[in-house]
């Protein structure tokens, strides 16, 4: 009987344990009880999913900055574009209006040229060598930006390879196979330049346009990483992706300069730190997620090719290098070997 007493006590705790946990934390960095000298943090970006990687980065940083800083910043998030666009957000950054935000990089570059270096196709071929290129890079960018866009970078999201989907009876594995397919391309010039070189005829067409720009057959398709292919349900107007790495999509996480300067040292530093920790937990659990994108695209029937030779696809892209160095700055060219520099020095490393 005490053996059988034991055990009902057991499960009751067990079950009263199991209610408590399923019981959300009243104090979150949220809901904490505010403070009179609060500093108020507006946090805005275009996107409303809460699968998207973007918002588990910029939910992360904002919970951090909470933390770090003992609610004397208290977040406040505007999803969804709420506040304008990616270009509006960051020149509303720039006055201070709000205090941070997370384009994608090839919509900043419209506001911060020298960006488009990270653009330059195959300028790095794996994640590894990006986030290494991010690190060791920005230092010497994050002058340059804030010049041009009146923002500091304090940390970086991938959300992974852009990658073909699209709509045609065989697989693309060549720049010929692209070439017959009108793509979807986001409007900057380089990305733009890449399918040229690739004789393609790209159409910058905007996100928000091209579920309907696919299911209407005005466009074939589009590149982009898988979550935002599966994601945004493109699996419905689509038939295959083509896996390639031609570039990757990469948002940084940006504050107003104005209000970083307006800080005390320790609550900067306490912003500082959040983006560091924001960065290098999103490059933990980004694999993760989108492995379960990919599972998720082959159970809705999506046809999924590698290409097996990437080489015709890089040196063509490549040889188009030199039209591009202007669209980084006066210096493009030598910012660019920079760049060559930082990831041989990567691959010497590895040696």
């Amino acid at each position: 009987m005490k053996t059988i007493a034991k055990l009902t006590a057991l499960a009751a705790l067990i079950i009263a344990t199991g209610a408590h946990a399923a019981t959300p934390n009243p104090f979150d960095w949220q809901s904490v009880p505010r403070k009179d000298d609060q500093i108020t943090m507006r946090l805005a970006h275009s996107l409303n999913m809460e699968w998207s990687s973007q918002t588990v980065a910029l939910k992360r940083f904002a919970e951090l900055v909470a933390i770090y800083t003992d609610n004397r910043i208290r977040p406040v998030i505007f999803p969804g574009s709420q506040l304008g666009s990616e270009k509006e957000m960051l020149q509303q950054a720039r006055q201070g209006v709000i205090q941070v935000t997370i384009p994608a990089t090839n919509n900043m570059a419209q506001v911060a040229p020298s960006m488009n270096v990270l653009l330059l196709p195959y300028l790095t071929q794996s994640t590894e060598e990006s986030n290494y290129l991010l690190d060791h890079i920005t230092p010497t960018l994050q002058p340059r930006v804030i010049e041009e866009a009146g923002v500091r970078i304090v940390g970086w999201e991938n959300t992974g390879w852009r990658h073909f989907f699209y709509n045609a009876p065989e697989p693309i594995q060549t720049p010929a196979d692209l070439a017959p397919l009108k793509m979807r391309v986001p409007p900057n010039a380089i990305m733009l330049g890449t399918y040229k070189s690739w004789d393609a005829s790209p159409a910058p067409i905007a996100w928000n346009e091209l579920y309907s720009a696919l299911q209407q057959g005005v466009v074939e398709g589009g590149d982009s990483p898988v979550s935002d292919i599966i994601g945004m349900k493109f699996d419905e107007v689509i038939g295959r992706i083509s896996r390639l790495h031609y570039t990757i999509l990469t948002h940084p996480i940006v504050v107003s300069e104005r209000w970083y300067q307006s800080l005390e040292p320790d609550l900067q530093e306490a912003v500082l730190r959040a983006g560091r920790e924001t960065t290098e937990y999103v490059r933990w659990w980004q694999p993760q997620d989108e492995a379960r994108w990919w599972k998720q695209a082959e159970a809705a029937g999506v046809k999924i090719t590698e290409i097996e030779d990437e080489t015709p696809w890089l040196e063509k892209a490549r040889a188009a290098w030199p039209d591009y160095y202007h669209l980084i700055g006066e210096d493009g060219e030598e910012l660019t070997k920079k760049a060559m520099e930082i990831l041989e020095s990567y691959k010497a490393s590895k040696q």
